[in-house]
Protein backbone atom coordinates (compact mmCIF):
# COMPACT_ATOMS: atom_id res chain seq x y z
CA UNK A 1 0.00 0.00 0.00
CA UNK A 2 1.40 3.48 -1.00
CA UNK A 3 1.10 6.06 1.55
CA UNK A 4 1.67 10.05 1.58
CA UNK A 5 2.09 12.22 4.99
CA UNK A 6 -1.01 14.29 5.76
CA UNK A 7 0.78 17.76 4.44
CA UNK A 8 0.42 16.19 1.14
CA UNK A 9 -2.78 15.00 0.95
CA UNK A 10 -4.34 17.69 2.26
CA UNK A 11 -2.21 19.59 -1.01
CA UNK A 12 -3.48 16.64 -3.48
CA UNK A 13 -7.04 16.93 -2.37
CA UNK A 14 -6.99 21.28 -2.10
CA UNK A 15 -7.73 21.38 1.89
CA UNK A 16 -5.87 22.04 5.06
CA UNK A 17 -4.09 19.73 6.97
CA UNK A 18 -6.64 19.92 9.77
CA UNK A 19 -9.26 18.87 7.49
CA UNK A 20 -7.47 15.34 6.78
CA UNK A 21 -6.96 15.09 9.97
CA UNK A 22 -10.50 14.98 10.59
CA UNK A 23 -11.30 12.40 7.57
CA UNK A 24 -8.65 10.74 9.13
CA UNK A 25 -9.92 10.45 13.02
CA UNK A 26 -13.65 9.90 11.60
CA UNK A 27 -12.40 6.78 9.28
CA UNK A 28 -13.98 8.57 6.29
CA UNK A 29 -10.42 8.27 4.94
CA UNK A 30 -8.04 5.63 4.60
CA UNK A 31 -4.72 5.71 6.90
CA UNK A 32 -2.67 4.72 9.89
CA UNK A 33 -0.99 5.87 13.23
CA UNK A 34 2.77 5.28 13.25
CA UNK A 35 3.79 6.94 16.76
CA UNK A 36 2.23 10.54 16.74
CA UNK A 37 1.80 10.76 12.89
CA UNK A 38 -0.66 9.61 10.19
CA UNK A 39 0.21 7.85 7.04
CA UNK A 40 -2.31 8.21 4.48
CA UNK A 41 -3.47 5.78 1.77
CA UNK A 42 -2.79 7.22 -1.63
CA UNK A 43 -5.20 5.48 -3.15
CA UNK A 44 -7.95 6.41 -0.64
CA UNK A 45 -6.93 10.25 -1.89
CA UNK A 46 -6.92 10.08 -5.02
CA UNK A 47 -10.88 8.26 -4.72
CA UNK A 48 -11.89 11.04 -2.70
CA UNK A 49 -9.67 13.79 -5.09
CA UNK A 50 -11.58 12.04 -8.15
CA UNK A 51 -15.33 12.60 -6.70
CA UNK A 52 -14.54 16.15 -5.91
CA UNK A 53 -13.04 17.01 -8.90
CA UNK A 54 -14.92 19.86 -10.82
CA UNK A 55 -16.00 21.03 -7.74
CA UNK A 56 -15.40 25.18 -7.83
CA UNK A 57 -15.46 27.42 -4.78
CA UNK A 58 -14.21 27.73 -1.76
CA UNK A 59 -16.12 25.83 1.27
CA UNK A 60 -18.26 27.79 3.37
CA UNK A 61 -17.65 28.68 6.79
CA UNK A 62 -19.09 27.25 9.39
CA UNK A 63 -21.52 30.51 10.15
CA UNK A 64 -22.78 30.57 6.35
CA UNK A 65 -23.06 26.36 6.29
CA UNK A 66 -25.66 26.80 9.47
CA UNK A 67 -27.43 29.32 8.65
CA UNK A 68 -28.12 27.84 5.55
CA UNK A 69 -29.99 25.02 6.96
CA UNK A 70 -31.91 27.15 9.36
CA UNK A 71 -32.92 29.41 6.07
CA UNK A 72 -33.94 26.14 4.56
CA UNK A 73 -36.07 24.63 7.53
CA UNK A 74 -37.77 27.89 7.90
CA UNK A 75 -36.37 28.48 11.04
CA UNK A 76 -35.92 32.34 12.33
CA UNK A 77 -32.25 33.71 11.15
CA UNK A 78 -32.20 36.91 12.26
CA UNK A 79 -28.54 37.33 12.52
CA UNK A 80 -28.78 37.70 8.81
CA UNK A 81 -29.05 41.53 6.71
CA UNK A 82 -31.42 40.76 4.03
CA UNK A 83 -28.72 41.03 1.56
CA UNK A 84 -27.09 38.37 3.22
CA UNK A 85 -29.90 36.28 2.91
CA UNK A 86 -30.60 36.82 -0.65
CA UNK A 87 -27.27 36.38 -1.67
CA UNK A 88 -27.54 33.33 0.44
CA UNK A 89 -30.76 31.90 -1.25
CA UNK A 90 -29.59 32.49 -4.72
CA UNK A 91 -25.96 30.25 -4.81
CA UNK A 92 -27.86 27.39 -3.33
CA UNK A 93 -30.36 28.47 -5.84
CA UNK A 94 -27.74 27.31 -8.92
CA UNK A 95 -26.84 24.09 -7.49
CA UNK A 96 -27.89 20.97 -6.57
CA UNK A 97 -25.10 18.74 -6.80
CA UNK A 98 -24.44 16.15 -3.80
CA UNK A 99 -20.49 16.68 -4.10
CA UNK A 100 -21.13 20.31 -4.48
CA UNK A 101 -22.77 19.76 -1.11
CA UNK A 102 -20.08 18.10 0.68
CA UNK A 103 -17.30 20.09 -0.68
CA UNK A 104 -19.38 23.34 0.71
CA UNK A 105 -20.22 22.15 3.78
CA UNK A 106 -16.96 20.63 4.93
CA UNK A 107 -15.86 23.23 7.60
CA UNK A 108 -19.14 22.42 9.93
CA UNK A 109 -17.48 20.78 12.13
CA UNK A 110 -14.22 18.46 13.16
CA UNK A 111 -15.70 14.96 12.66
CA UNK A 112 -14.20 12.12 14.73
CA UNK A 113 -15.45 8.44 15.75
CA UNK A 114 -15.19 6.99 19.09
CA UNK A 115 -16.82 3.68 20.54
CA UNK A 116 -19.33 3.70 22.88
CA UNK A 117 -21.54 1.25 24.55
CA UNK A 118 -24.77 0.54 22.33
CA UNK A 119 -27.00 0.51 25.47
CA UNK A 120 -25.62 4.15 26.06
CA UNK A 121 -26.62 5.71 22.87
CA UNK A 122 -30.12 6.16 23.88
CA UNK A 123 -29.44 8.40 26.95
CA UNK A 124 -26.38 9.99 25.06
CA UNK A 125 -28.94 11.62 22.61
CA UNK A 126 -30.91 12.72 24.84
CA UNK A 127 -27.74 14.76 26.84
CA UNK A 128 -27.83 18.20 27.43
CA UNK A 129 -25.47 20.46 24.22
CA UNK A 130 -26.00 17.27 22.22
CA UNK A 131 -27.87 17.68 19.15
CA UNK A 132 -27.93 14.18 16.93
CA UNK A 133 -27.17 14.68 13.13
CA UNK A 134 -26.34 11.89 10.34
CA UNK A 135 -27.44 8.01 10.81
CA UNK A 136 -29.35 9.52 14.26
CA UNK A 137 -31.35 11.70 12.37
CA UNK A 138 -32.29 10.89 9.42
CA UNK A 139 -35.50 8.49 10.12
CA UNK A 140 -36.88 12.08 11.67
CA UNK A 141 -36.82 13.53 8.29
CA UNK A 142 -38.26 9.90 5.71
CA UNK A 143 -35.48 8.47 4.99
CA UNK A 144 -36.24 5.16 6.37
CA UNK A 145 -32.64 4.57 7.71
CA UNK A 146 -31.80 3.85 11.39
CA UNK A 147 -29.62 1.83 13.49
CA UNK A 148 -29.75 1.36 16.98
CA UNK A 149 -26.22 0.32 17.76
CA UNK A 150 -24.72 3.65 16.03
CA UNK A 151 -24.86 7.11 16.72
CA UNK A 152 -23.73 10.38 14.82
CA UNK A 153 -24.25 13.86 17.25
CA UNK A 154 -22.80 17.33 16.91
CA UNK A 155 -21.26 18.82 20.31
CA UNK A 156 -19.17 21.67 21.43
CA UNK A 157 -15.64 20.71 23.00
CA UNK A 158 -16.78 21.09 26.55
CA UNK A 159 -19.28 19.10 26.05
CA UNK A 160 -17.59 16.34 24.53
CA UNK A 161 -14.56 16.64 27.14
CA UNK A 162 -17.41 15.89 29.62
CA UNK A 163 -18.96 13.02 27.09
CA UNK A 164 -15.65 11.45 27.49
CA UNK A 165 -15.63 11.21 31.42
CA UNK A 166 -19.31 10.50 31.77
CA UNK A 167 -19.47 7.16 29.08
CA UNK A 168 -15.97 6.15 28.70
CA UNK A 169 -15.85 7.42 25.10
CA UNK A 170 -12.67 5.56 23.35
CA UNK A 171 -11.40 7.40 20.57
CA UNK A 172 -11.19 4.72 17.99
CA UNK A 173 -11.35 5.16 13.75
CA UNK A 174 -13.77 2.10 13.52
CA UNK A 175 -15.90 3.25 16.46
CA UNK A 176 -19.81 3.33 16.63
CA UNK A 177 -20.30 6.64 17.47
CA UNK A 178 -19.53 9.81 15.26
CA UNK A 179 -18.64 12.85 17.15
CA UNK A 180 -18.92 15.99 14.89
CA UNK A 181 -17.26 18.69 17.27
CA UNK A 182 -18.49 22.14 16.66
CA UNK A 183 -15.42 24.52 18.13
CA UNK A 184 -17.27 28.47 17.71
CA UNK A 185 -18.26 29.87 20.73
CA UNK A 186 -21.86 30.48 18.34
CA UNK A 187 -22.71 27.08 18.87
CA UNK A 188 -24.69 26.78 15.76
CA UNK A 189 -25.64 22.98 16.21
CA UNK A 190 -27.82 24.56 18.96
CA UNK A 191 -29.23 27.24 17.76
CA UNK A 192 -30.64 26.04 14.80
CA UNK A 193 -31.51 22.05 16.53
CA UNK A 194 -35.29 21.07 16.81
CA UNK A 195 -36.75 18.83 19.48
CA UNK A 196 -38.29 15.58 18.95
CA UNK A 197 -38.83 13.27 21.37
CA UNK A 198 -36.66 14.60 23.75
CA UNK A 199 -34.15 14.49 21.49
CA UNK A 200 -32.06 18.10 19.86
CA UNK A 201 -32.01 17.00 15.62
CA UNK A 202 -30.15 18.93 13.18
CA UNK A 203 -31.56 20.66 10.19
CA UNK A 204 -32.52 18.31 7.00
CA UNK A 205 -29.24 19.64 5.22
CA UNK A 206 -26.62 18.87 8.14
CA UNK A 207 -28.16 15.65 7.82
CA UNK A 208 -27.96 15.66 4.17
CA UNK A 209 -24.27 16.39 4.15
CA UNK A 210 -23.64 13.71 7.07
CA UNK A 211 -25.06 11.19 5.14
CA UNK A 212 -23.45 12.10 2.26
CA UNK A 213 -19.85 11.61 4.15
CA UNK A 214 -21.07 8.13 4.74
CA UNK A 215 -19.47 5.07 3.72
CA UNK A 216 -22.48 3.20 3.49
CA UNK A 217 -24.10 3.29 -0.16
CA UNK A 218 -27.65 2.91 1.41
CA UNK A 219 -26.55 5.85 3.75
CA UNK A 220 -25.32 8.20 0.75
CA UNK A 221 -28.24 7.60 -1.44
CA UNK A 222 -30.41 9.21 1.08
CA UNK A 223 -28.75 12.02 1.82
CA UNK A 224 -28.30 12.52 -1.84
CA UNK A 225 -32.25 12.07 -1.75
CA UNK A 226 -32.53 14.21 1.10
CA UNK A 227 -30.39 17.05 -0.22
CA UNK A 228 -32.83 17.23 -3.43
CA UNK A 229 -36.20 17.54 -1.25
CA UNK A 230 -33.97 20.25 0.40
CA UNK A 231 -33.15 22.42 -2.15
CA UNK A 232 -36.39 21.36 -4.50
CA UNK A 233 -37.90 22.84 -1.86
CA UNK A 234 -35.78 26.02 -1.35
CA UNK A 235 -36.24 26.80 -4.84
CA UNK A 236 -39.77 26.58 -5.04
CA UNK A 237 -40.07 28.74 -2.42
CA UNK A 238 -37.43 31.11 -4.05
CA UNK A 239 -40.10 30.93 -7.58
CA UNK A 240 -42.68 32.26 -5.85
CA UNK A 241 -41.31 35.37 -3.81
CA UNK A 242 -39.79 36.08 -7.15
CA UNK A 243 -42.94 35.62 -9.12
CA UNK A 244 -45.14 37.58 -6.34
Amino acid sequence: MSEVSVTMAAERLGVNVSRVRSLLSSGRLAGRRVGSVWLVDSADVERRRATTKGVKGRPLSARVTWTSAALFDGLHTDWLSSAERSRLSARWHTSGDSQVCRWWMQSRATATRYRIAPNDITELLKTEGVVAGGISAASNYGTGLGHSAEAEIYASTATLNRLVDEFFLLADPQGNLTVHEVTADTHWHCRTAKIVEGVRVAPRLIVAADLLDSDDTRSRSAGAALLTDVLSGHRERRGQLVAS
